[in-house]
Order: C-alpha cells, then sequence, then structure tokens
C-alpha cells in the first residue's frame, strides 16, 4: 500500500515489506503521514505531562520529533548548512552535501534549530495551543510534497530515489490542503496566517535553493522540513490557544 510506504520512508515506524511499494507515487500521502505523527506527538506530550518538570515535557516533545523521522531531516539541514553556507560553486556545494561528515555550519543549523523548537514547544505548551503539535509535522511533510512537485531536483543527486520526485504531477497535491483546512475550521484568522506565512517562506526556500544548485535534492527537501516547522512551531507557541 502506497500509504504505508510512505510511512516506512518518513518514519521509524516498522511496516512488513510485503506492504511496501517504490513506485515514487506515495509522496501522495506525504502529509496524512505527518498528521499521524503529529497525532502521535501530541499522544506523547499528554504522557509527558506526567513528568515532575515542565522542562522534561518540553525536551520530550523534541526529542519525539527527531527519533521518530530517524533524524533524516536534521541530517538534511545539516548538510544542507554546510554546502550552502560554503560560499563554493555549485558543484562544490553538491560535493560538500553529499559528504557524510558534518561540518561547524552543519552543527550550528542543527543547534540553532533544536534550540528554537525547543522555545516554540514551550510557547505552546504555556498556550495550550495543543492543536500546533498535530499540524505542525503536516506541514513540513506537505512542503515535501510540493517540492517534489513543482520543482526539477539536480539531476546529479541520488541520494534520494529517483521515482520519489514527481515535477508536475499535480494530482498528488490533492492532500497538502488538509492541515490548513484543519487550523481554517479551528480558526479561520489563524489558519489564513499560517496558509500566506507557508506560502511565502515555501517559495522563498525553493527558489533559493533553485537559484544556488539549480534545483531540489532530498537534502534541500529535508532542510525545508525542519525550516517550516521550526517557524511554525514558533507561532504556534505565541498564538492564542484555538483548542
Amino acid at each position: 500500500m502506497k500509504f504505508l510506504s510512505a510511512l516506512v520512508f518518513l518514519t521509524i515506524i516498522p511496516v512488513p515489506s510485503r506492504f511496501i511499494t517504490n513506485e515514487g507515487r506515495q509522496v501522495l500521502y506525504f502529509p496524512l503521514v505527518g498528521l499521524v505523527i503529529g497525532c502521535l506527538l501530541y499522544g506523547v506530550d499528554q504522557i509527558l505531562i506526567l513528568a515532575p518538570y515542565p522542562e522534561v515535557r518540553i525536551v520530550g516533545d523534541v526529542l519525539f520529533l527527531a527519533i521518530i523521522s530517524g533524524a533524516l531531516h536534521l541530517d538534511g539541514l545539516a548538510d544542507t548548512a554546510d554546502g550552502f553556507f560554503s560560499h563554493r560553486p555549485r558543484e562544490k556545494i553538491l560535493e560538500i552535501m553529499k559528504d557524510p561528515r558534518i561540518g561547524v555550519m552543519g552543527v550550528l543549523a542543527i543547534l540553532f534549530c533544536i534550540l528554537l523548537k525547543l522555545a516554540g514547544v514551550a510557547g505552546i505548551i504555556h498556550s495550550e495551543s495543543l492543536i500546533w503539535l498535530i499540524i505542525v509535522p503536516a506541514l513540513g511533510r506537505t512542503a515535501q510534497v510540493i517540492g517534489l512537485v513543482f520543482v526539477k531536483h539536480v539531476p546529479s543527486e541520488k541520494t534520494l530515489a529517483e521515482n520519489f520526485y514527481q515535477h508536475g504531477k499535480y494530482l498528488l497535491l490533492i492532500f497538502c490542503p488538509l492541515p490548513f483546512a484543519i487550523l481554517f475550521y479551528m480558526d479561520w484568522m489563524m489558519g489564513l496566517v499560517a496558509l500566506i506565512t507557508f506560502a511565502l517562506l515555501l517559495i522563498s526556500l525553493l527558489l533559493y535553493f533553485k537559484k544556488i544548485i539549480g534545483g531540489i535534492t532530498g537534502d534541500t527537501l529535508g532542510a525545508a522540513s525542519e525550516i517550516l516547522e521550526t517557524v511554525f512551531l514558533l507561532i504556534g507557541g505565541i498564538s492564542v490557544s484555538i483548542y
């Protein structure tokens, strides 16, 4: 099943191999997998309420986000930061991004990403806008689908299976509005703000990737996902309670 294939690709949740397909169209279900991750995060958060210190709850939520994806997107963020902030020519940037070793910029990118996520989760817990714990992972995976459909990949890039790039196959976007529909249902003004912020930020990132390396790679998609998650955790932390 395509949904289970998407689940096993984006998470560490085990799925029997007989249910896994690699045709690439499972990217259709990425937003749904994001909602599954969000629901699991919400469940973990409710369990961590029992922790003796609120800091344990905050760190536990952020740790779960990293673990459930096998830190795949954090790795992409680190590789992207190392390559893009090297200020080298395009081919050298791509070479740096493929290097399994992590550099100073990659370490800093992960560090600040985690610190900002901790701040965002703390704000969400304080404002009791817990719906963001469910929505944020879905927004990060929705960004990946949009990138895979609208932007061509770098031809020499082999770190993400070739068939996951679905340029021009717009029917695969069918579930992308779902996270925003939930927000609009809960609070139409917050939904509108989220939609505009998401569109502006993602378009800026994709255009930047295209300008620097001529397209997207698996690493840049992971970086985009992490950046959007971080931004929307912070937005959730400063919003009034809608749940």
